[in-house]
């Protein structure tokens, strides 16, 4: 079994974390980080059973890899590239679990082989139980948004190449964040996957323990060891989504809610967030200051916006097959890419135009529907807009 995880440089901290953690409780097993924006194997020395890739690792091109910068933001990128990263490590092992950089495991996941040599796939949920009407600071509209399983965690065996082949299909220009089109990077493309290729959906109450499943899984320590109350399962893996190591008590800033509280009846998770900020702060004293990310601008320093993004995006789509865009990250290109940037401006308010054509069904429902019923050709209009965002249904 091969642990990986992907990370631009600035989340290097806590991948490092996620190394500690497993040397602590799986010396054996080894770590490959992936950094798609750079070449750190200098972070190898002194930490056994580490690895650094890079992203000639996937397979791809250099050209290949630079088109996936320019059109993905660095959630996206860093999304994209799992399947591939997925199939490279399965010629060296029969079995391969990537975890989230933010994660920390806490005992040995000695499910993980029988459960991958019998299905191939195994998945987490979000949530294992409905959600009590009590509970205000998520619903199952999560799952709705952002998808069933959380892809911080997906462990997969050889059996499941052609899942991969298939997830890097979509991935390879459909991994966005873009919730009116009912997409959201790699995670709402596997709840389609789970019933092509069979997963299995891992009901182990102490695997992927985050902060929008907290209600349903509260654990204790006994000294020893941490247990699930529900279940009796034994603490697998913590999933520290949108923490900040500065302020371990709040638990989590990404569900724009107040979690604050949480700890004060809740020792255990306290204990152990207390112990992830210490990793993380002390990783972060090691690789000094923080990296900005590698592909966020141009070769001349001009950051890139998302909307420039999904209109490079369009534009490679609309091209016949073996043309190639100029790169805004290749210095000889980056003027002929500026160049073209200003001439799409047409591109980037079509593709404006498109969000606002999804967005108006929902936002404005009468008001839609007066607009469909009066205006000749308007069904003719909003589908040319709609394709703009040519997302694969």
């Amino acid at each position: 079994m091969i642990y990986c995880t992907v990370v631009a440089q600035n989340y290097l901290p806590q991948a490092l974390a996620l190394y500690e953690s497993i040397r602590r409780v799986e010396p054996d097993k080894e770590l490959v980080i992936l950094v798609v924006d750079g070449d750190r194997r200098d972070l190898e020395t002194g930490r056994p059973g580490l690895r650094i890739a890079t992203t000639e690792i996937l397979g791809l091109s250099r050209r290949d890899v630079l088109e996936l910068a320019a059109i993905y933001d660095v959630v996206e990128f860093s999304t994209s590239v799992k399947p591939l990263f997925f199939k490279a490590l399965l010629a060296e092992s029969e079995r391969v679990a990537y975890l989230d950089p933010d994660m920390m495991v806490v005992t040995p996941l000695q499910e993980l082989p029988d459960l991958l040599d019998a299905h191939g796939v195994v998945l987490t949920p979000h949530f294992l139980e409905p959600i009590p009407e009590a509970i205000d600071h998520i619903t199952e509209g999560h799952d709705l948004t952002v998808g069933i399983f959380n892809l911080g965690f997906c462990a997969v065996g050889r059996s499941a190449v052609p899942f991969l082949e298939w997830w890097w299909g979509h991935l390879r220009r459909e991994c966005l964040i873009y919730p009116l089109l009912g997409v959201f990077v790699d995670q709402k493309w596997v709840d389609v996957g789970a019933t092509y290729f069979s997963a299995h959906a891992l009901r182990h109450s102490g695997y992927n323990v985050g902060p929008w499943n907290l209600h349903e899984r509260h654990f204790t320590s006994n000294g020893e060891r941490f247990e699930m109350d529900s279940s009796g399962d034994e603490l697998r893996l913590l999933h520290f989504s949108g923490f900040d190591p500065a302020d371990p008590e709040a638990i989590s800033v990404r569900l724009s809610v107040d979690l604050r509280g949480v700890g004060a009846d809740f020792p255990a998770l306290s204990e152990l967030s207390r112990q992830y900020a210490a990793n993380v702060i002390a990783a972060q004293a090691v690789l000094g200051r923080s990296q900005q990310y590698g592909f966020s601008a141009d070769a001349q320093g001009e950051p890139l916006t998302k909307r420039t993004r999904r209109a490079y995006r369009k534009q490679l789509l609309e091209m016949p097959s073996g043309a190639r865009m100029p790169s805004p990250f290749i210095p000889t290109e980056v003027s002929r890419f500026r160049r073209w940037k200003r001439r799409a401006l047409v591109t980037r308010i079509g593709v404006t135009a498109s969000d606002a054509a999804i967005a108006a069904k929902y936002a404005l429902p009468d008001e839609f529907a007066l607009v469909k019923k009066r205006v000749p050709g308007f069904a003719t209009l909003r589908r040319r807009l709609l394709q703009a965002g040519r997302v694969r249904g």
